[in-house]
Formats: structure tokens, sequence, C-alpha cells
């Protein structure tokens, strides 16, 4: 049986660095309309689904643990293709930390309660970060269209009918106040929470949604506040996120800088 021991409130901005690019549904063809569609809220303006962002996260520390032992890699398709990690047995869930922050549904082999450490919110666009100068060379109110064309490889030339039209976020743009919920519900939990910071830091050495390859999705994590709630606070009704209560006030307010910082964090919380 798990404990509620608090919750880890982690809070940042989401700054574009090259035009970011996250599918969405176009409501219908129209001609001469865009080809590829970026997500939109109700309100017509880009967001960052949170399915998205944990997702990526946890591809990118999936192939770090990966990359410290193969054994990591142990789920196939039906075509025996290697697809991504698995905990076969809760002895092995016990000690993957990426099964227990970002959840595993239970099996006959894995009958031990596994619910999902990492909570992540959909983060979305800050309208002040689309300034009057963006807003002039922007086609659309919050996003630009990118002109694209395959190659052929022997002439160099553009192949015929292949023009199309991709809708992006600009670079400059900024998801603020984007928002994270970690579940604390053992002690080894505060020491697991490493992981999602060091997926952070992969991520800006990256790329989120789609289209990377080609210079796509570069974001970088900026002004994180983090925040410890524990049981207590939530049953007395302090639980205000202030200033006086972040945590990381003098430990940094990016990944690589809370990553490095990481023990003396800890040790606030504990």
């Amino acid at each position: 049986m798990l404990n509620f021991l608090g919750k880890i409130i982690i809070q940042g901005d989401i700054v574009v660095k090259t035009g970011l690019r996250i599918g969405g549904y176009a409501g219908g063809l129209k001609i001469g309309g865009v080809d590829l569609n970026v997500i939109t809220t109700p309100e017509g303006k880009p967001y960052i689904p949170g399915s998205s962002l944990k997702g990526k996260l946890r591809s990118l520390i999936e192939r770090k643990l990966a990359a410290e032992n193969p054994q990591f890699w142990n789920v196939k398709d039906n075509k025996g293709n290697i697809v991504g990690h698995k905990c076969q047995s809760s002895e092995e869930y016990q000690l993957c930390p990426v099964c227990k922050i970002w959840g595993i549904a239970v099996t006959e082999e894995l009958n031990v309660p596994t619910p999902t450490r990492l909570i992540v919110c959909d983060a979305y666009l800050d309208d002040k970060s689309i300034t009057p100068q963006m807003k002039d060379n922007l086609e659309l109110p919050y996003t630009e269209i990118k002109f694209e064309t395959a190659i052929n490889r022997l002439t160099g030339t553009a192949l015929h009918g292949s023009l199309r039209q991709i809708e992006r976020v600009p670079a400059g743009a900024v998801f603020k106040d984007a928002e994270m919920i970690y579940n604390v519900f053992d002690e080894e939990d505060k020491n697991i929470l490493k992981n999602i910071f060091i997926a952070l830091e992969l991520l800006e050495n990256d790329y989120l949604g789609g289209m990377g390859s080609r210079g796509y999705g570069r974001v970088a994590f900026q002004n994180i506040r983090i925040y410890w709630n524990k049981r207590e606070n939530y049953e007395t009704g302090e639980i205000d996120l202030i200033p006086e209560r972040v945590l990381n006030q003098d430990l940094g307010t990016t990944p690589a800088e809370i990553v490095r910082n990481f023990q003396q964090l800890i040790e606030k919380i504990a």
C-alpha cells in the first residue's frame, strides 16, 4: 500500500528557439489553406499538449538509460523491432525510475500498485511574447507559414508537386507558466525526481514536436520554480505558490543548474 507524502510542483516557461510544430486538426480542407496545421485552443491560439511533452521526456530518458544498459530495451512489436521499455516484474519495477515516474499498466506479472508520479499539464502561449514586430512579419495572428519542398537528390531541383505550407509557432514565442505535478508516495520518489530535470536537459538538445531533423522544435526551459507541498499543507490549506516558498531560489532556474544542485534541492525537500 502506498502512502501520500506530498506533491512537488514544477513551474516554468518554455521558450521556442526555432519554429515549433505540434500538429492539429485543420477543421476541414480549404483552397489555398495551410497543408499542415498546428494544434490550437478553441480560441485559435497554439498550445503544447501535456501528452506531447510527457511522451517526449519519457522517450529521451529511456534512451539515456538504454545507452547505459542495452538490456533496458525489452519491448518489441509484432515484427520483432525494439519499441521501448516496460517493467516485467514487481522486482524490476522497484528499481526503475521511468515506470515509477511516467507510469505503467498493471499486468499479471506486475501486480503492484503503479500510480503515475508525473502529471504534465498543457502549456499555453503567452500572448505578450508575440511582439508587434513579430506580428508584422507573421502570416497568421500567432503563427508563421513556412514553405517546404522535396528535392531530387540527383538533379538538386524541387520535385514537381511537392511544395507544401507548414504552420509553425515562431521562434521567440513563450509558453508561460507550464506546470508539472509530481506525486511523492515514499522517500525514494524524492531521489528519482532528478530524472525529470535530466529529461528536460536532454530535450533542450533535442526537439519537441515534428520535423526536428529539419531544425524545427528547439526549446529552452527557463524561470523554473519548484514548490513542495506536504500532506499537512493540504490538510491546513497552506498550499500557496508564492515566491517565498520557491525551493530553488539559490539553486538555479534552468534544468542544467537544477541537476548540478539537485542534492541541495533534496535536502530542502527533506
